[in-house]
């Protein structure tokens, strides 16, 4: 037979409305080593319960109140690990259906058989022990697996950031640029009221969202010059390729969204999808804001930088074509102020 561990407890509920049936129970329970609670009613039965939850209810149908039949859902929607042996009289077979249907483990008719009985109380609670265990030990791997994982998506994020320092160490004009831009983007995004977690969001898709230049040719990122056609259409990659690298680690939707989204306008002539106007996710609305302010208040091979004036006015020229018109005049009070 089922052996179960010195420190694993039996303990039963018994329920039934009859003293005699109810002692009877007790008596045999009690003889095989089961710590019993005994109740004369379904409701008293879910008082014991709140106070001292035991591994197996055993409950007969018919009694005043509620009943069997309700005394057995409950406990399946309140103790879904508790296990119920329903004991019945030979009509109540409509009743003991709807029990078995609500998560009634075994059943016995009346009179008990108790060698039978014995049995069904060792293996349910050998059961009961068993999933307990099984579900311990599911826990404790999916801990282990959570910590992994977040290791290695600090493993990852740590080398991303390395590839962006490394990406803008080749471009002297476009040093620092990410950390600004996430800046920039963090400040209007604080001004906007985005909560604590949408504001984390800002930050990392911020600071990540040019790693798609990662694989561009130097010769494109410093040329003084007008780019060719094939050049520009590299540059125009960039944004897809870095949701590309981040996708496997990212889980957030709304992250990928705004680094793929960052180069769209707000009149729909941009890239890489032509979204228009509030199409645009609204992160991705605000990096293209800090985005074009670092690049026009920064020296690039091709010109000198701008005062923020200058930019500025620049960019409200373009409200409601490349930006959010909306969101604007909020940034320029960010960066004037």
């Amino acid at each position: 037979m089922h052996t179960l561990l010195p420190t694993e407890r039996r303990r039963v509920t018994l329920v039934d409305d009859e003293p005699s049936a109810l002692d009877v129970l007790m008596r045999a329970a009690r003889s095989w080593d089961f710590d019993c609670q005994a109740a004369a009613s379904a409701e008293e039965a879910v008082t014991l319960l709140e106070q001292q939850p035991t591994p197996i209810v055993v409950t007969d149908l018919r009694m005043p109140g509620r009943g069997g039949v309700w005394l057995v859902r409950e406990i399946h929607r309140r103790w879904p690990d508790t296990a119920v042996i329903v004991i019945t009289a030979g009509q109540d077979e409509d009743a003991l259906a709807q029990c078995l249907l609500a998560g009634a483990r075994h059943y016995f008719l009346k009179p008990i058989n108790f060698d039978e009985f014995h049995h069904a109380l060792k293996s349910t609670l050998y059961a009961y022990h068993l999933r307990r265990e099984k579900d311990k030990y599911r826990r404790r791997l999916e801990h282990n697996l959570d910590q992994k994982r977040h290791k290695l998506r600090r493993t990852f994020f740590s080398a991303i950031a390395s590839l962006v320092r490394t990406l803008e160490a080749r471009d002297p004009y476009t040093s620092g640029h990410s950390l600004r831009v996430r800046g920039y983007a963090v400040a209007l995004g604080q001004r906007l009221g985005l909560d604590a977690k949408r504001l984390r969001r800002l930050s990392l898709a911020a600071k990540l969202h040019d790693i798609g230049k990662i694989g561009m040719a130097e010769g494109i990122l410093n040329k003084p010059a007008a780019l060719s056609v094939d050049e520009y259409s590299h540059v125009r990659d960039h944004p897809v390729i870095s949701e590309r690298i981040l996708t496997p680690i990212i889980r957030s939707k709304e992250v990928l969204d705004a680094i793929r989204h960052h180069h769209e306008r707000f009149d729909g002539t941009g890239y890489p999808d032509g979204l228009q106007g509030d199409n645009i996710p609204y992160l991705a609305r605000i990096i293209t804001l800090a985005d074009c302010f670092d690049a026009l208040t920064s020296s690039r091979a091709y010109r000198d930088s701008l005062p923020p004036h200058v930019a500025l006015e620049i960019m409200r020229a373009d409200a409601g074509k490349q930006f959010d018109p909306a969101m604007l005049p909020v940034f320029a009070e960010i960066v004037t102020s």
